[in-house]
């Protein structure tokens, strides 16, 4: 009796050492995935937030083309009405003198205003007041453009795109006489032009596009009363004067910075024959939430490892210990110490599989990453841009 006692208790023994074992076992995969979660979390974290950079770089690089495209066939048109033979008095070889002249003017002016939409357009002498034009044409030219205008004494875009109480793209261009100005004609279009190219760049949820001018004002958004209410660069970046800085100065680059405590990142390049500069932002959030998604997914997946593991154990180890017949010698080891051999075997299969899904998966999800974002980028972006005939695309 005394001898079966003892084997009892050495097995109670056994059994209570094998389950600490396992139980601090557990425990250890338990805190090791964590750590490997946490470090591989920060790690897509930040590359992230470099693909995304370095993405939206380019990006605001040829966004900022298609506007400057965009002005310049503009420009083109208001070169055209200052180089008209009408402006000068050349199509009807002066007859009718004056009185001709203007009608010329008048009537090259109005067609222009018509074919070309321009919300207000007018002929102005060398001190900025208006000889004639449409009736919504200001009365007088001042200030910053028409300093410029006289500077450069060739095309020149207002900074501004406020008009009256509305917005819209000002261009002067001076019309000459023997190689001498004479007079400038200034013309407003409508700001359909921009707003075409800032609202067709929809990147992420809540990513948008804007413009600043060199002055720090907001000059194009898809949130039109932030330009008439005078919204600025430095408003729009959190206050961040480093970020507002690079902007306005005509660098291209990227960058992030924090809003109402949501990090944003942006990409900013310099629309060339302007004064402003196209900066797309887009909120880091947006892309987050895949990130702590996958890493969700990897944490409730290893508890649910963790949480089947005992069961198994549990119908491994009664398996060991009931087998007979042919097996029963090669169970005899197991059955000696069935629950620490199958633990240690169990052990060996999960480490196998924890370093698969923490090295093959990461790296499969971060390709992956890659990938969604270079097609974000052009299925929202680029092919929403030529599906509305803002970019043309050359068959062949």
């Amino acid at each position: 009796m005394s001898g079966n006692k003892a084997d009892s208790r050495g097995r109670e023994m056994k059994r209570s050492l094998n389950g600490r074992i396992l139980r601090n076992t557990l425990l250890n995969i338990f805190v090791l995935v964590l750590v490997c979660c946490g470090i591989m979390w920060a790690a897509m974290q930040s590359l992230a937030n470099n693909i995304l950079l370095d993405s939206l770089q380019p990006m605001a690089r040829q966004s900022a083309k298609t506007v400057e495209a965009n002005i310049h066939m503009l420009a083109d048109r208001m070169m055209n009405i200052a180089g008209d033979p009408r402006m000068a008095g050349e199509a009807g070889g002066g007859a009718g003198g004056e009185e001709a002249l203007r009608a010329d003017r008048e009537q090259l002016l109005m067609e222009a205003a018509k074919i070309y939409e321009l919300y207000a357009i007018g002929l102005y002498d060398l001190e900025g007041q208006l000889v004639q034009g449409t009736d919504t044409a200001p009365q007088r030219l001042d200030g910053e453009f028409f300093s410029l205008l006289q500077e450069t004494d060739n095309m020149t875009t207002d900074s501004s795109t406020k008009f009256q109480e509305g917005l819209g793209i000002t261009m002067g261009m001076p019309v000459k006489e023997e190689g001498e100005t004479t007079l400038y004609v200034v013309g407003v279009y409508k700001y359909d032009t921009l707003n075409d190219v800032i609202s067709s760049i929809n990147l992420g949820r809540h990513g948008i596009a804007y413009m600043v001018n060199h002055g720090g004002a907001i000059t194009g958004h898809p949130d039109q009363t932030l330009v008439l209410e005078g919204e600025t660069m430095e408003g729009l970046c959190g206050g961040d004067r480093e970020v507002a800085d690079r902007v306005v100065t005509d660098e291209t680059g990227a960058t992030e910075f924090s809003v109402e405590g949501g990090i944003m990142l942006a990409a900013f390049s310099p629309i060339r024959g302007t004064q402003w500069s196209l900066v797309i932002q887009v909120p880091k959030a947006d892309y987050a939430s895949y990130i702590n998604g996958a890493m969700l997914v990897a944490v409730l997946s290893t508890l649910l490892v963790l949480a089947l593991f005992p069961f198994v154990f549990a119908a491994m180890a009664k398996f060991g210990n009931t087998a007979s017949g042919h097996f029963r010698m090669a169970v005899t080891i197991m059955a000696r110490c069935p629950g620490w051999t199958v633990a240690v075997l169990a052990i060996q299969a999960l480490t196998v599989f924890l370093i698969w899904f923490f090295v093959y998966f990461p790296a499969l999800f971060i390709m992956g990453i890659s990938g969604y974002l270079e097609a974000v980028i052009f299925d929202h972006v680029f092919q929403g841009l030529i599906d509305r005939g803002v970019i043309g695309v050359e068959e062949g």
